[in-house]
């Protein structure tokens, strides 16, 4: 029996461990923080790799492994991956969409949530004595009622939808692709960009980043929006033009934003996003629920072990 070698770049689930080993896979896990130079160092040795985004797969570290025949990519996101140059080469590689689709659907509602009744600020407040400001500043508005826009309706927008009925809330869409069966199922309004920028009370983002989606929301966009509108995003950091939010912002156009995903990760200590009070972080972990991760480390793992096997994997990227 052949002797496979895969390098995980970056932890995971033990699920996806003991898949491998259990296959008689011989595994190499980077350690936390290690950077590219470190899996240039162990991939020429790699017949599969497993990425998690921290750490790029570039086209050097493609061409300089030539026993590397699949790249697992743990999650949705393959931009930190040289698509280009992994086809050019016929490296596989492969995503765990359906893994986490529940997860960060999930994820989106809980902070649209914080976001219209001010959960984080008021947590603060409370912490620091300030109970007094729930008479004055903390005072947030009800999801019942509000024109909620969703801007891209794959997986994790159509999930995002279906949750968002619970909430009696009018639903609009905008994708490349209209969803006629599902506008029916579940009273769902496609329409313009234009339209949907200027009718929604909250607008959540579920596009892919791509160089198409790059600043996909700018100064443009956000000035089209309604006065006091809201924005959630746990899609992907580029898609807005961070420095345009931060205008908006502090101008009060948009009144509150919840961020999940970053211009820049892990965020700078100097950004202003940092010390705002209308806005909510948290650090790319909109995948991260127990569930989710045991799913998407278990389906990377089967993803790049058909691969060698020389079987066709679910979700193939390339």
């Amino acid at each position: 029996m052949l002797s496979w070698t895969v390098v995980i770049t970056e932890p995971i689930n033990e699920a996806g461990f003991k898949f491998l080993e259990d296959n008689g896979v011989n595994i190499v896990a980077l350690p936390p923080g290690a950077n590219e130079d470190a899996l240039l160092r162990v991939a020429p040795d790699a017949d599969a790799l497993i990425t998690r985004g921290g750490i790029k797969v570039t086209r050097e570290i493609l061409v300089a492994s030539p026993r590397l025949r699949a790249v697992g990519v743990h999650g949705i996101g393959c931009d930190h991956v040289d698509l280009a140059a992994a086809t050019e080469l016929g490296k596989v590689v492969l995503n765990t969409p359906d893994a986490l689709t529940v997860t960060v659907a999930e994820m989106t509602i809980a902070l649209m949530l914080s976001m219209t009744r001010r959960i984080a600020s008021a947590d603060k407040a409370t912490r620091a004595g300030d109970w007094a400001r729930k008479y004055r500043d903390l005072i947030g508005v009800e999801l019942m009622g509000k024109t909620v826009g969703l801007i891209g309706m794959g997986r994790i927008g159509v999930a995002t939808a279906r949750r968002l009925q619970a909430f009696n809330v009018k639903l609009l869409y905008w994708s490349r692709t209209r969803h006629v069966s599902l506008e029916k199922e579940i009273d769902l309004e496609w329409a313009e960009l234009s339209s949907l920028l200027t009718r929604s009370d909250i607008i959540s983002l579920h596009l892919p980043g791509s160089s198409e989606t790059h600043h996909f929301i700018k100064a443009k966009e956000l000035a089209a929006m309604k006065w006091g509108a809201m924005i959630v995003n746990t899609a992907r950091g580029r898609i807005i033009d961070e420095s345009a939010l931060i205008e908006a912002l502090r101008s009060g156009h948009i009144s509150a934003t919840a961020l999940d995903v970053f211009e820049e990760e892990p965020i700078r200590s100097d950004n202003p996003l940092l010390s705002m009070d209308n806005v909510i972080l948290t650090p790319h972990l909109s995948a991260s629920s127990l569930e989710a991760m045991r799913r998407m480390a278990t389906q990377v793992a089967q993803g790049v072990f058909y691969v060698l096997e020389g079987k066709e994997p679910l979700n193939r990227v390339t």
